[in-house]
């Protein structure tokens, strides 16, 4: 028999009003369809339909991933700290993590992700080149505490993942199975039906070298994409360069000491210069000093202070308006990450009112954009307190440190490329990322091989990973329409949805009872919905077409008086009489032409 439901029988709550917290189209026809409901802030239970949907993705990017090789395991949700110190992502994520002490005191974390764990089981169970390369991966929910969960299942506190890692005696082996890992990714976004793309990204705090991000544009997404004029070239926004004019349109030398002024202030107090100390309480975003101050942000300098691996710190100063690049900054400062309170505070600063002065003589990277500025604003290093009047001149002269200068920020609406050409700014939401990890976690935690000549060395390790449930969240995002969900074939809860239009009707559970008989839908794995419920074929219509199964066929008993049955696609509303007799085959046929 073929595999079905009875909505009679079934879970599935639909709703014809808009959830007032859904602001989005997943989240809304998500929660309107049945498929999820919120227990609390970033956390969904996932009802019969939303499951079912979420096991399909599931299955292709298992089927996927065993077909090129890799093995799954089951890794655990809990982590001791102690793994995450070692590599020293413990100050890293920082407040994202959440963590606490069991009752015998030791602190432990929910997993955010399992690059730690992953490795520590490969220097346990891997010893041999013999043993590599080896691919294994896990499809896990993980947990981040997210301090504003948005966008239904898209930014939740608990996801699920699919992630894989591969550990290599070379870089030809990583490259080889990197490239394998980009190949098979595509083969599974496309089997979800989905649109995407693939753009070279920023590794993060994840590490590495190589990393690319599979992205589909949509308004919903959080990631911002940057396409470089009518080319094919698109990459995250933090990795996009910018054509620099330079101050005064010279453009200055990158990664060099910047030039003193002309006649730089002498060395002296705060007191003795043009700024002047403003008490700013409770304020210190960009936003809230500059309406308090009533200046523009762009009146305003951010000073972002990071440390290196080896917990010594350096400052970036940005203008107010603009963000930081991370991956800008990594490329001078390998393995940088934003400071820690307690790295602030030792600085001298308090966080949060961060400023260029008296940073007990701390490297300063200043980007190309300050060059340019007149009497701005900076934090004071004190709470609640910022300087007004400032000048470049002041920086100058307050400091015996080196000040390189250069581009560090993110590219904003009004940059051109290197060559010219006008970026187009895209949202994109993340479907999948893969890394070059390379020795970022088996050098600090000693995951080590024997190689041919008995010689140790750390194993060169690549990362790749699926968020699962947002393949599909995205793929209503892209597909959806004002009626409601368009699932694509591979990702529906079910692909067949049949309508009773009488429940009483005789000759319409007869021919029920042959559609769900049918030895060839059974043997082609379809599944079916029957829509049995007692109410107006009004009602069933407007579900129908909220939860968005692909191929609808409706049992009228008008058209069975006539030898006849509707078949229905969702995606494009186009709707067929066939003969009764046919109706097996035609199912086959109209579900062959769906993606």
């Amino acid at each position: 028999m073929v595999v079905h439901t009875r909505w009679s029988q079934a879970l599935i709550p639909t709703l014809k009003e808009i959830p007032q917290e859904a602001q989005i189209k997943s989240h809304r026809l998500m929660m309107r369809a049945g498929l999820i409901r919120k227990l609390a802030s970033g956390t969904y239970t996932y009802l019969p339909l939303g499951l079912r949907a979420l096991q399909k993705a599931e299955n292709i990017v298992r089927e996927e991933m065993d077909s090129a090789g890799a093995l799954e395991l089951l890794l655990p949700a809990i982590h001791p700290s102690e793994l995450w110190k070692e590599t020293g992502r413990w100050e890293i994520l920082g407040e994202d993590m959440i963590h606490f002490k069991d009752r015998h005191g030791k602190e432990n974390v929910l997993g955010p992700t399992h690059e730690e764990v992953i490795t520590d089981l490969a220097r346990r169970e891997i010893h041999s080149y013999k043993q590599l390369p080896i691919t294994l991966y896990q499809i896990q929910t993980k947990f981040r505490d997210e301090m504003r969960p948005r966008s239904g299942i898209i930014r939740s506190r608990e996801f699920i993942m699919k992630d894989a890692y591969s550990f290599h005696a070379s870089n030809e082996s990583l490259d080889k199975t990197y490239n394998e890992m980009r190949e098979v990714y595509k083969k599974i976004f496309s089997r979800c039906g989905l649109q995407f793309y693939v753009v070279q990204a920023d590794p993060g705090a994840m590490g590495g070298s190589g990393s690319q991000e599979f992205v589909l544009f949509s308004d919903a997404g959080e990631d911002r994409m940057v396409q470089f004029g009518d080319s094919d070239t698109v990459v995250s926004v933090e990795m996009a360069s910018r054509k620099i004019a330079g101050a005064h349109g010279r453009a200055p030398q990158r990664s060099q000491p910047a030039p003193q002024p002309s006649q730089p202030a002498p060395q002296q107090s705060q007191q003795g210069l043009g700024w002047k100390k403003v008490h700013t309480p409770g304020h210190s975003s960009v936003e809230g000093v500059a309406e308090f101050l009533k200046k523009k942000t762009s009146d305003l300098i951010k000073t972002m202070i990071y440390q290196r691996p080896d917990k010594s710190a350096f400052a970036v100063l940005v203008r107010g308006d603009h963000e930081v690049s991370e991956f800008k900054i990594k490329k001078t400062e390998p393995g940088a990450y934003l400071a820690s309170r307690e790295m602030i505070e030792s600085l001298g600063s308090a966080f949060g009112f961060s400023g260029p002065f008296d940073l007990n003589g701390i490297k300063f990277y200043l980007d190309e954009d300050i060059l340019t500025m007149h009497d701005f604003v900076t934090g004071a290093n004190a709470r609640d307190q910022h300087l007004t009047g400032v000048r470049l001149g002041d920086i100058y002269s307050q400091t015996n440190r080196q000040i390189v200068i250069g581009d560090y920020r993110q590219v904003v609406e009004g940059d051109e490329s290197p060559e010219g050409q006008k970026l187009h700014f895209k949202t994109a939401i993340e479907l999948g990322h893969i890394f070059k990890l390379n020795l970022r976690y088996s050098v600090p935690m000693k995951a080590h091989y024997l190689d041919a000549s008995g010689k140790e060395n750390p194993m060169i390790m690549g990362c790749y990973g699926i968020g699962v449930n947002r393949i599909l969240a995205a793929a209503i995002e892209q597909c959806g329409d004002e009626k409601g969900i368009v699932w694509p074939k591979n990702i529906s809860p079910y692909q067949v949805h049949v309508v009773l239009i009488n429940n009483e009707d005789a000759q319409s559970q007869e021919v029920l009872a042959s559609i769900l008989n049918s030895e060839e839908l059974a043997k082609r794995g379809v599944d079916i919905l029957v829509d049995d419920r007692p109410d107006t074929a009004g009602v069933k219509f407007n579900d129908a077409d909220l939860i968005g199964i692909p191929l609808r066929v409706i049992l009228g008993p008008k058209n069975l008086k006539n030898g006849k049955v509707e078949i229905k696609l969702r995606k494009t509303g186009e709707a067929s009489l066939v003969d009764i007799v046919q109706i097996g085959q035609q199912i086959i046929q109209n579900l062959d032409k769906l993606a």
